[in-house]
Formats: structure tokens, C-alpha cells, sequence
């Protein structure tokens, strides 16, 4: 198999993975940092370079990691496989679902999460990705690394002001760092490039960090505290959030109440929807509670009451829907990549003067919106009151 294969002239190839391949070929240096803004390509060109691992060596073993697996699988797995697909390389044989491994010319790469110590103490490897790095804890780092004999390639975005991976990984003398902006990504969909360049302006730290792949400052988070869990608990009272979109995601959310406590399970966050293909993914989803939607949008709310579904406009009161989720105990399934991300950046604004509005900046918030209209309006629909006669 011809070892060039991967750098076909008329494949989506950037100088992000042009730049790890020089990396991986020169073997000078034991860890790679992929550290930069969104858009970038950086997860893409990290999954064709191990696909060139595989392509030019010999019985080695490769990881690919992730702090949790259902963020995994919907990331660094999905961005994995989509590669070897489009070069004609997959082969469902040679893929063990069960084990989370793949096969190729004598080589093995395994997917693995950190969430269990066991799974990160019995596996030794030649090379390793650790997709998100800035997820994982300094021992989860140590533990991988001192089973792994080759090199490390890590990639993230650089949100987090203070960071082990700032002190003890960037410092090293074997240690490459390869920084990239959505202007090293020439294969980024306008409509994408056009979203990331309307931060500019609206938020000058979501614009440094996820615009210039620069590192962010203190930020002043909104949701300071949430819990991961696995499922909605038995016995939770069900309800939906929907926030539209089209050019944005449109974010769909089962919320389970229960005990007072909230439990978030991320549904839909795509873009592209018409209503049309909403009401198709509602019914596949067998949705059959009540939806709170995005009240700016009562034609498609009335399309959807007549394609069958409980929906109602929401309480769209920002201040207060984030003061009702701020009283309440957030549990977030693991699967919920989108929103995960979007809590972990969601914060107030700051004016010119550095004072803290009471004002959400309005990025990335479409999961954020869509948990707000159902929890804040479920929580305080108005108590009926009857006339005696």
C-alpha cells in the first residue's frame, strides 16, 4: 500500500496535519501540542495522521483518548473512522465494536476514556492522542504517558487561563507546539467561518481563545458547579427544551426533575433543520412529553402542535431562568459533548470598564437557552386558582 496515499493532492489535507506529520517523522520531539482556536482542523488532521501510522508501520499499538467515551465516540472516534472512509481504507471487518479496537496491516489502535482508572493502567502502547487534553487530570496524564513508549499528541482549545499542560508539558525541551487558527482550515464551510468571525466585537476573551487560539483569561462563569451522570434517573419527571436554529444549531434536551434536582440528556444539536426535519427527528426520538420552545418562533412551534407534539412558548426571562438554574442541583449525561462544552463557556458579559453585566454573552448558547425554556418555565408555570361557587 503506497505510503503516500494519505497525501493525495485532491484530499482535504491542511498544513495542520502537514506540520504533525513533520513532527511524527522527524521523531525529535516526545509530545506534540495541537493548541488553538475552533475550526481549525486540528481533531481531522490528528485522525489522518495515526491513519498514516497505521499505513507506514508494523505491529505498534496506538490510543486514542478522551477524558469520557460517549465524547469520544462523539469526536475523535467519529473523526477517526469518517477519515479512513473517505480514503477507501475502512474495512468492517477489521473494526471491533465490542472492544472499541481496529485493525491494519498488523497494527492496533484502541479508543479508551479515563473515567476508570483500570482502563488507563492496563494497556501499554507506541503512540498516543489525547483528543481535548485539557479535559484530563495531571495523574490521568502520568499514567497514560508512563505506558506509552513512542510519542504523545495532544490537541485542545486554549480556554483554561492556568493549566498543568501550560507549566509542565509546554515547558519541556521534547515538546513541540503547533498553534492553529480556522484560517490554517481552507476546507471550513463559509457559513462556519462567517459564525467564527462574528465573535469579533461581541466578546473579546471567546474571540481570543476560540477565534486566535490564544489562551483565555479568567472568565466569569455563569454555572459554576454541575455533576456528570451516565442516564435520567427512573421515577424523573420528563420534560423537553427546544432553542430553533438554522444557521446555528438547533438543541434539543430531555430534562428529568426529580428531588429537586435536574438531570440534562443532549438530544439534537444540528444544524440545517428545517421544521420539517425537526418533526421528523421528534419522531424518531418518540418524543411524547412537553416541549418548551423558543417563544420568537410561534410558527414552528404551531407546525409542530399539529404534527402531533405537546409544545408550548417558553419563559424567555434570561436573569431569572439563570437564577432558577443556579438554585437547583444540574446533573449532565456524559454524551451531552455540546452541551458540556457550551456550560463549561458560558459566562456573563463585561463591559469596557470590566463591570460584570447581568447579560449572558450570546455565543454558543443554543443548549444553554434550550435547558433555561424548560426548566425555568416548568418550575414556574402560575398556580391555577378556582372560584368556589
Amino acid at each position: 500500500m503506497p505510503k503516500k496515499l494519505i497525501l493525495e493532492e485532491d484530499k482535504e489535507i491542511t498544513k495542520v496535519y502537514i506540520k504533525n506529520l513533520s513532527e511524527f517523522l522527524k521523531k525529535e520531539n516526545r509530545i506534540i501540542v495541537n493548541e488553538g482556536g475552533t475550526g481549525s482542523g486540528k481533531t481531522v488532521a490528528l485522525a489522518q495522521l495515526f491513519i498514516t501510522i497505521l499505513l507506514r508501520e508494523r505491529g505498534v499499538k496506538l490510543t486514542i483518548a478522551r477524558k469520557t467515551f460517549p465524547a469520544l465516540r462523539a469526536t475523535a472516534m467519529k473523526d477517526f473512522y469518517d477519515q479512513l472512509k473517505r480514503f477507501g481504507l475502512y474495512r468492517e471487518e477489521n473494526r471491533n465494536k465490542s472492544e472499541h479496537t481496529y485493525i491494519m496491516r498488523g497494527n492496533e489502535l484502541d479508543f479508551v476514556s479515563v473515567d476508570s482508572p483500570i482502563k488507563i493502567r492496563s494497556r501499554r502502547r507506541n503512540y498516543l492522542w489525547l483528543n481535548e487534553a485539557n479535559e484530563f487530570k495531571k495523574e490521568d496524564y502520568m499514567q497514560l504517558s508512563m505506558r506509552t513508549d513512542k510519542q504523545i499528541f495532544m490537541d485542545y482549545n486554549p480556554s483554561d487561563q492556568y493549566h498543568w499542560i501550560y507549566d509542565d508539558i509546554q515547558t519541556r525541551k521534547d515538546c513541540a507546539i503547533i498553534r492553529s487558527t480556522y484560517k490554517d482550515n481552507p476546507f471550513l464551510p463559509d457559513e462556519l467561518v462567517k459564525e467564527i468571525e462574528s465573535w469579533q466585537g461581541h466578546d473579546e476573551n471567546y474571540w481570543k481563545v476560540y477565534g486566535l487560539g490564544l489562551r483565555g483569561v479568567s472568565q466569569n462563569t455563569i454555572y459554576t458547579k454541575y455533576f456528570l451522570c451516565d442516564s435520567i434517573p427512573e421515577g424523573a419527571e420528563i420534560i423537553y427544551g427546544l432553542d430553533f436554529g438554522f444557521n446555528v444549531p438547533t438543541a434539543l434536551v430531555r430534562i428529568g426533575i426529580k428531588d429537586k434536582e435536574c438531570y440534562i440528556q443532549e438530544l439534537i444539536y444540528e444544524r440545517g433543520l428545517t421544521n420539517q426535519n425537526l418533526i421528523g427527528k421528534l419522531k424518531e426520538l418518540e418524543i411524547d412529553g412537553l416541549i418548551y420552545a423558543d417563544s420568537a418562533e410561534p410558527n414552528r412551534i404551531e407546525e409542530i402542535s399539529q404534527a402531533g407534539f405537546s409544545i408550548m412558548s417558553a419563559n424567555k426571562d434570561v436573569s431569572k431562568g439563570i437564577d432558577t438554574l443556579k438554585t437547583i442541583k444540574k446533573y449532565i449525561t456524559k454524551e451531552s459533548v455540546n452541551v458540556l462544552k457550551e456550560i463549561k463557556n458560558y459566562r456573563y458579559k463585561v463591559d469596557k470598564n470590566g463591570l460584570i453585566l447581568d447579560e449572558p454573552v450570546k455565543i454558543n448558547d443554543h443548549g444553554m437557552d434550550a435547558i433555561r425554556y424548560a426548566v425555568h418555565t416548568h418550575l414556574n408555570q402560575p398556580i391555577p386558582s378556582f372560584e368556589w361557587l
